[in-house]
């Protein structure tokens, strides 16, 4: 395990030190904690701006954009089928199966 030094300031060096006390663990946990979260945020913001990125790129594109027009023009069916279900099922008007007259299967 390597070791890290930092320099806090009075005002960072007693908040980690209140929130140690307040999470019963050592500054260090919480120092480690923090910058777990950290470099897990930056390496999600990186992979979200890289779809984005992505994203961008593709819309950018004519047949990419045209692909994706004809694709979701064919699962349309399937999606306004999913939501009449789904509207039945909030109104009460459950579908039935029929072997087992439930609604579920």
């Amino acid at each position: 395990m390597a070791m890290l030094n930092i320099l806090l300031t009075g005002q960072i060096e007693q908040q980690l030190a209140e929130e140690a006390q307040r999470e019963n663990k050592t500054r260090t946990e919480i120092a480690h904690d923090a910058l777990a979260w950290y470099l897990a945020e930056v390496e999600k913001k990186r992979f979200i701006d890289q779809l984005l990125e992505e994203a961008r790129e593709a819309y950018a594109n004519e047949s990419i954009r045209q692909e994706a027009k004809a694709i979701a023009e064919e699962f349309l069916p399937l999606e306004n089928e999913g939501l009449d279900i789904a509207e039945g099922s909030l109104s009460g008007n459950l579908p039935m199966t029929e072997s087992t007259g439930k609604w579920w299967k």
